[in-house]
């Protein structure tokens, strides 16, 4: 007989389990010594030495913390939280260099809470006072400082932390370029209004081309901007105004020509330059919404008053006519939210809203359609809910369908602007494993330009991983995509920026796609948008009710 050389004491499941219980519980001197057996005989998980660098660290054995995160860092763990722990060890220690070169690293690995715990961890004391320590945290703005002094700080630290911050900056904005138009924009602020510097840096931000790397128009404080109170949404007839205030209710479902005189597609093809750039599907989409921003007009030389606009629009007989409207203060929901502004009217309104407009507030439900025997699902964001889970969601629709007599599902993620896409993965198992409904011509999914970040990622898993059906318009977001967007915050001028930090690959090797194309490509018209009827929906229950197979 051949003994084995594990030692079974050291890797029983009963020491992993009674570690990691030690460990979470912070009973740092037991977890320490089985850690230390575990790690012994398998040196190669990450996690192990991970948390035994903590826990070195809460027994104020700093070297000894710093070699066991070292040796974590070699297996590819915690990579952020590993470096951030060394450079903490290190401050101890009294060896402030290393310190520095591993913080940096934290950051640049896409430290959580970056900003906060430079700021305020009382472990980083002893680095506070170094000038190169400085340059990490936001610079203090209690002095007084002039405009030009002001904006040169801000936009240098804006530079600085998306070098540190974002991921393989210089593959898609060349580090000649990016110091050279940095270098013009801070010659030139002298020239420049506070609001044409915020358009130019989100120039500058949108010339990434990366959805999650942007900066958000400022929206509280000196600086903040204005909003035509209208949303212009795309359909298939051309751009009409889904939602205003009521006061101009008149313009409410109309298609729009122009503003302030200006053809709408003139002014569209300028924001499309600031707009969020992952895409065009997502550029056309945002440019829809920045093109309502009068600072972004007037820094293009497309307006030139801060208080109203000249809305151009068809009227019931199809005549060109304008009406003026005075704008509002910017709020970003009125781009993020799913629903109708609070306060405003919409199209999606009726006393009988059709299902894809009727519960927008629920991050996902499912229904049962009985005459077709089809389970519609809308999932709006990747969360949880705090009734339900999004994956106790997934067990309870699989369940659903076990039990019932279900010839088809339909996932509804067109108004899926993302969330946490560490949550899909329970959800898909529940899908997958459906053999009643996981084949082709039983599965669709409805997707359309506002499916996005993690919703984007649950699509194309989807499309990889079963017999799904895409059904709607191209989505938002690209299969492959650089996402978990860092906030940045700018002393000063108080804008917020975001620097995108991770890879997100999909599943299949090189998928270099834009988007994620339908099978059926269905945009509504605002006709059918207005009378509460679901195209793509009514598309599913008609091949269903008339049996017609669907094979991919």
């Amino acid at each position: 007989m051949v003994w084995s050389s594990v030692d079974l004491n050291a890797q029983s499941p009963d020491t992993i389990s009674h570690a990691n219980y030690f460990f979470h519980d912070h009973k740092w001197e037991k977890a320490f010594d089985l850690y230390t057996k575990i790690t012994s005989e398998n040196p190669y998980n990450g996690i192990y030495w991970y948390r035994l660098g903590l826990i070195e660290k809460h027994r104020d054995n700093y070297k000894e913390s710093i070699e066991s995160l070292k040796r974590a860092i070699e297996c590819g763990s915690n990579l952020a939280e590993s470096n951030y722990t060394i450079g903490v060890n290190y401050a101890f220690l009294g060896d402030m260099d290393k310190a520095l070169i591993h913080l940096k690293l934290a950051i640049g690995h896409g430290l959580n809470n970056r900003e906060n715990r430079l700021l305020l961890d009382k472990e980083l004391d002893p680095l506070r006072s170094l000038a190169s320590f400085k340059k990490l945290v936001i610079p203090d703005t209690t002095g007084t400082i002039a405009r030009l002094d002001q904006w040169n700080e801000d936009i240098q630290f804006l530079k600085s932390q998306v070098e540190l911050t974002h991921y393989r900056l210089y593959d898609y904005y060349p580090e000649s370029k990016w110091d050279t138009d940095f270098e013009t924009l801070i010659d030139r602020v002298a020239q420049l209004k506070d609001y044409e510097v915020i358009v130019r840096l989100m120039k500058m931000m949108n010339e990434i081309g990366i959805g999650h790397s942007y900066i958000m128009p400022p929206f509280s404080g000196k600086n903040q901007f204005h909003q035509i109170p209208i949303e212009l949404y795309e359909f298939s007839d051309g751009i009409f105004i889904k939602q205003t205030l009521p006061s101009y209710k008149s313009l409410l479902g109309k298609k729009i020509t122009s503003i302030n005189g200006i053809p709408i597609e003139k002014i569209l093809e300028m924001a499309s330059t600031v707009a969020i750039a992952e895409n065009k599907i997502m550029k056309r989409r945002s440019s829809l919404f920045y093109a309502t921003l009068p600072e972004i007009l007037m820094a293009f030389g497309l307006a030139t008053d801060h208080n109203k606009s000249v809305i151009g629009y068809l009227d019931q007989y199809g005549n060109e006519t304008r009406m003026s409207v005075v704008h509002q203060a910017f709020s970003p929901d009125s781009f993020l939210t799913r629903k109708t502004n609070e306060g405003w009217v919409s199209m999606d309104e009726s006393i009988n809203p059709p299902l894809f407009l009727s519960r927008l507030d629920n991050k996902y439900w499912f229904t049962y359609l009985s005459d077709s025997q089809i389970v519609y699902c809308q999932i709006n964001e990747i969360g949880n809910e705090k009734e339900k889970s999004f994956h106790e969601f997934g067990e309870d629709l699989l369940r659903f369908i076990d039990y019932n007599e279900v010839k088809a599902l339909v996932l509804d993620l067109r108004f899926n602007l993302g969330g946490s896409g560490k949550l899909n993965k329970d959800f898909l198992r529940s899908i997958i494993k459906s053999d009643k409904i996981n084949e082709p011509g039983k599965l669709f999914t409805i997707i359309g330009n506002m499916t996005f970040s993690a919703a984007m990622l649950l699509s194309t898993q989807l499309d990889q991983y079963t017999e799904t059906t895409f059904i709607g318009e191209p989505s938002g977001g690209k299969p492959s995509h650089v996402g978990d967007d860092n906030e940045i915050s700018l002393p000063h001028s108080g804008l917020k920026a975001y620097a995108s930090k991770s890879f997100w690959q999909s599943p299949i090797p090189y998928d270099e796609r834009n988007w994620i194309a339908p099978e059926i490509y269905i945009q509504p018209s605002s006709k059918e948008w207005k009378q509460g009827f679901d195209p793509c929906l009514e598309y599913v229950v008609k091949i269903i009710t008339r049996g017609n197979s669907f094979r991919h």
